[in-house]
């Protein structure tokens, strides 16, 4: 029996301090986990002015042996976020996929066996750890909303998920290859600047009957936060992607009560002050009402979600030392590196 492909893609902008680490939690799934595929790498850099790309290049000569097939793209120009992600898309082999931001780490679920048993799906997703100066937390308040949203949105259609307050963690999330075949999404999304999970959800959930998304207990990727992370760095370009996708929502609806509130929300987004952002915004007043009434699934879906957070941390503690350890090792056959 032939193996199926599996495409890990990797998308890099300034991450030497965490290419090595993410680079090492894919080897972690390949060796544990990965007997019956064949694994794919693309790195899309874009634009690093740090040493990314050589590092990169460092470690997969030591372990290419793991893939079928290495693509590393890296011009040295900066093309932007949205480009330098749905540049990847043409060059994914096969129908089984991760795209994953090089900072980020790949957590100890075996996460071909989540492909396999939810593939059918347009979308699946886990739960959120954050990862701060090496150390994986677990916070439970963005836990509950996002049980939630699960909770008070089963059933219904995706944008009505996007539309009203939610909660969906992308950095776990996967979605099914046809999309990436969408000229007109691949389009929609270059014309964003920095956030391409949100764009991309809205539109496929406007130009798409029936989409399926399914809520898992699982942690995929540890979500990592720096002073560094873009949406800290570039938050007004993060507000103005997010009050585009808002606008394209409202110029699609025609259901004249949620326009109404979708205007309200745009609205609201657009206040300077963080109390009447809330205060005035009535989707809060409609999610506060939505828990309210289903107070009791919700509870259920939260005690069902043991924290495992020491689990993960242990893991973490591994792949960060096996990263470490090759940057020593290349540190001492190039004593000149720094």
């Amino acid at each position: 029996m032939s193996k199926a492909n599996f495409t890990f893609a990797v998308i890099t902008f300034n991450h030497e301090s965490y290419i090595i680490e993410h680079l090492e939690s894919i080897r972690f799934l390949i060796e544990n986990f990965g007997s019956t595929y064949n694994f794919n790498l693309i790195i899309a850099d874009d634009g690093s002015r740090d040493r990314t790309v050589e590092l990169a290049n460092q470690w997969l000569s030591a372990h290419n042996a793991l893939f079928s097939n290495i693509t590393v793209l890296a011009d040295g120009s900066n093309h932007g976020t949205c480009f330098n992600y749905t540049r990847i898309w043409p060059l994914i082999d096969g129908d089984l996929f991760k795209i994953t931001a090089g900072d980020d780490v790949y957590s100890c679920v075996n996460i071909f066996k989540e492909v396999e048993r939810l593939k059918h799906n347009d979308f699946f997703s886990g739960l959120p750890l954050l990862l701060i100066d090496g150390k994986l937390g677990e916070s439970r308040p963005t836990i509950f909303h996002i049980l939630a949203t699960d909770v008070i949105y089963k059933g219904k259609k995706l944008i009505e998920r996007l539309k009203g307050i939610s909660s969906i963690n992308t950095p776990n999330l996967f979605c099914n290859k046809k999309f990436l075949q969408d000229k007109n999404l691949f389009d929609f999304i270059n014309s964003y600047s920095v956030t391409e999970d949100f764009p991309m959800m809205v539109k496929i959930a406007n130009s798409y009957e029936n989409i399926t998304f399914v809520q898992t207990r699982e942690v995929y990727v540890y979500y990592r936060r720096t002073s560094g992370s873009t949406y800290l760095i570039r938050g007004s370009d993060f507000d103005k992607d997010k009050l585009k996708a808002f606008d394209y929502m409202l110029s699609n609806e025609k259901n004249w009560l949620d326009r109404f509130v979708l205007r309200n929300r745009i609205y609201c987004y657009k206040l300077d002050n963080s109390l009447f952002k809330k205060l005035l915004n009535l989707g809060y007043y409609s999610y506060l009402f939505k828990l309210m009434a289903n107070a009791l699934p919700i509870a259920k879906a939260c005690s069902e979600s043991p924290s495992a957070t020491q689990v993960h941390q242990t893991h973490y503690d591994l792949i960060a030392k096996n990263a470490n350890n090759f940057l020593d090792s290349i540190q001492k056959n190039q004593p000149h590196i720094k």
